[in-house]
């Protein structure tokens, strides 16, 4: 199997759950992808992402929860779902490796977890332009309140997938290697995660390191980070 776009397409969802959801974009892709699913709940602590992940999905039996993950796992009314998805978010999970165990409690026998998470090592340079910028990023929000760390590795992806008890049917990693094509929405947000993080005075390491990693894109480009997409069976 090449890719989750081939697995998609012979796999029946049943009722889908995407975690850290956000506008819907890989909820979109996944259920235009699959032969069939009933229904989907997006879960995000954004309650602003809520109008448009409905917006995007544009179709009946979907719900947006604006909640954490905590809560809405303990909630009698959440689930059972058959399948799970996370993408692009673990790095956004406090405690994510209570969370993939968590999962259980919410989930279907035989449940099917979809993680996709773009990873730190083997990178290019114009993709080590992104982590950089990433991590400052990171460290922007961490700095306004909102948990965010800098992005996992393989190993460490796998470790914490081991950890969760969950059997990895199917492995596909993207290199994501091509050369970048044109100006990188994360230069357009780094101003503005800064002045929220520091809306009176920016310290002037935060400045000297975003001029360092914005001529540092401008030589090298922001590269699309590779991505590792596992699908897994609670074992």
């Amino acid at each position: 199997m090449q890719d989750l776009q081939e697995f998609l397409a012979a796999y029946d969802a049943g009722n889908v759950l995407d975690i850290a959801c956000g506008g819907g974009r890989f909820t979109r892709l996944l259920i235009d992808g699959c032969r069939s699913w009933q229904s989907v709940v997006g879960l995000d602590i954004k309650q602003e992402a809520g109008q448009d992940f409905i917006s995007l999905m544009g179709t009946d039996s979907v719900r947006f929860v604006a909640a954490p993950i905590r809560d809405f796992f303990r909630d009698p009314a959440a689930g059972p779902f058959d399948t799970v998805s996370i993408a692009n978010a673990l790095h956004h999970l406090e405690g994510v490796g209570d969370v993939l165990r968590q999962l259980r409690d919410v989930v279907t026998p035989g449940g099917t977890l979809i993680l996709c998470e773009m990873y730190a090592d083997d990178l290019t340079p114009a993709q080590q332009t992104q982590r950089d910028l990433h991590a400052l990023m990171a460290e922007l929000h961490r700095a306004a309140g909102e948990y965010h760390r800098s992005v996992f590795t393989r190993a460490e992806i796998d470790t914490m997938v081991a950890a969760a008890g969950l059997d990895v049917r199917h492995r596909f990693d993207d290199a994501n290697d091509s050369p970048p094509a044109g100006d990188s929405p994360m230069v357009s947000r780094l101003e503005e995660a800064i002045s929220r993080a520091y809306p009176d005075a920016v310290p002037a390491a935060v400045e000297s390191r975003r001029d360092e990693l914005l001529a540092r894109a401008r030589d090298t480009g922001v590269g699309t980070p590779p991505q590792l997409t596992l699908v897994c069976a609670f074992a």
